[in-house]
């Protein structure tokens, strides 16, 4: 917790931004911001997608080393951190640093009964794009529930409230992609 408690306040020092600045940025309280930087709560995945929303960063900035700039950037998986969601979840950020996408890639595993948070949340990226490659996944999505199975992808606005659940007793593994 106090990695990502230290990096966020790095990222945000780096961008010469106050705790107040980068909370009304993000859309949260300053009293949070000073909370999750002093290491004294854990953040959420809506709030780390609110306060790289609020940064104009991706969410793998808060999990990745920056490296040497290079005009390709090649990875491989197993070399990226697995990031504990909670809630019987996970995400591997496969965003490049370098590159100024206007996306954000992440492979997102739902364990039997996960989900991706705990409720629903929007975000303020626009546009999502989801492609189910393993097992089977719920978007709860306003007051309406998609079941998507293995090969099935969808598109939908991720300003919206939304969640994922894994409701089969199989895991289930996903691309996401987001617009930045």
């Amino acid at each position: 917790m106090h990695a990502i408690s230290g990096k966020i306040r790095f990222l945000r020092e780096q961008q010469g931004l106050s705790v107040r600045g980068l909370a009304e940025a993000a859309g949260i309280s300053a009293a949070a911001l000073s909370q999750l930087e002093a290491g004294n709560s854990s953040p959420s995945v809506a709030t780390l997608e609110k306060l790289a929303d609020g940064l104009g960063i991706a969410v793998a900035a808060f999990f990745l080393e920056q490296g040497t700039e290079q005009d390709v950037e090649i990875f491989d998986l197993d070399d990226r951190p697995s990031v504990n969601l909670g809630h019987g979840g996970r995400f591997v950020p496969l965003t490049a640093l370098h590159q100024p996408a206007g996306f954000e890639p992440m492979l997102v595993h739902l364990e039997p009964g996960g989900s991706f948070e705990e409720q629903s949340y929007g975000i303020r990226s626009a546009h999502a794009f989801v492609w189910i490659r393993r097992g089977t996944a719920m978007l709860e999505y306003v007051d309406r529930e998609f079941t998507l199975c293995e090969t099935q992808s969808t598109y939908y606005d991720a300003r919206k409230p939304h969640n994922w659940h894994n409701r089969s007793d199989e895991i289930c593994e996903m691309l996401m992609v987001r617009s930045r």
